[in-house]
């Protein structure tokens, strides 16, 4: 476990979600998307009083993390600390998105209160690759103007409505190379059934999901993550957040 002392950098908003800014030069060269943090409030909170961060945008000295709405009284105090607060984090933990070497074409499928944990992969993904982000709108969270994606990035949105994420998927998955889902925690399960349904070869290293649902401690101690997957049950905290759709949740693995 290695530990971390910062501050509060500043808050932002992406439409009406919350962000907040970090100052922590020593932990930002070892994040990576898909990776959280456990924080404090120094010098008094206790550390199982937290819920794990993930990075959403990774600078050189300072990141951001997603604040969602309706989560725990801790969270939402962090949300409204003024620049210069103190804190102390832990990690970074779990199991990122995987690096790619060289030029992809990478599919990002994010439900839309997910969107900002997708900013990390935009952001490492279109400086060699291309990127499309495949939105499915729930609400009006994110602006109709989504110009804060990096201009490589090529956007599409559907309505969640019956089938519409399903169909424009089907259009856009024999571009990729790569597919990573990034929302609610049925989410892998249905899609890489989906996927083999669709007669997509799926194989180790092809296709991702986060799940961002459900981690509270952090450290696998308080069972609220335990995940069904194909192989049985687990821990997100401990062996995701991050999952290959092949290796945990495709048919072929049932009784493996």
């Amino acid at each position: 476990m290695r530990s971390f002392i910062g501050h509060v950098a500043g808050q932002d908003t992406l439409g009406t979600l919350n962000l907040v800014r970090f100052h922590t030069p020593e932990l930002v060269p070892l994040l990576q998307p898909g990776h959280f943090v456990l924080v404090r409030l120094l010098p008094t909170w206790d550390p199982y009083m937290r819920v794990p961060l993930f990075p959403v945008a990774i600078g050189h000295t300072t990141w951001q993390t997603y604040i969602p709405a309706e989560t725990s009284f801790a969270l939402d105090l962090l949300a409204r600390m003024p620049a210069g607060t103190p804190v102390q984090l832990w990690g970074p933990y779990g199991t990122p998105f995987p690096s790619l070497q060289g030029s992809h074409n990478v599919l990002i499928v994010a439900q839309e209160l997910y969107v900002p944990y997708a900013l990390g992969l935009m952001q490492r993904h279109s400086r060699e690759g291309n990127v499309v982000l495949l939105v499915e709108r729930t609400g009006a969270a994110l602006p109709e103007d989504l110009g804060w994606v990096p201009p490589a990035v090529e956007v599409y949105t559907v309505a969640a409505e019956t089938g519409a994420l399903e169909e424009k998927l089907e259009t856009l998955e024999p571009w990729a190379d790569h597919l990573f889902f990034v929302g609610p925690r049925h989410w892998p399960y249905y899609f890489a059934h989906w996927l083999e349904e669709h007669k997509m070869r799926l194989e180790p290293g092809v296709a991702y999901a986060l799940i961002s649902d459900g981690i509270t401690c952090g450290l696998g101690l308080c069972d609220t993550c335990l995940l069904e997957t194909e192989r049985g049950w687990t821990r997100a905290c401990r062996k995701g957040p991050v999952f290959d759709l092949a290796e945990w949740f495709a048919h072929r693995r049932r009784g493996a």
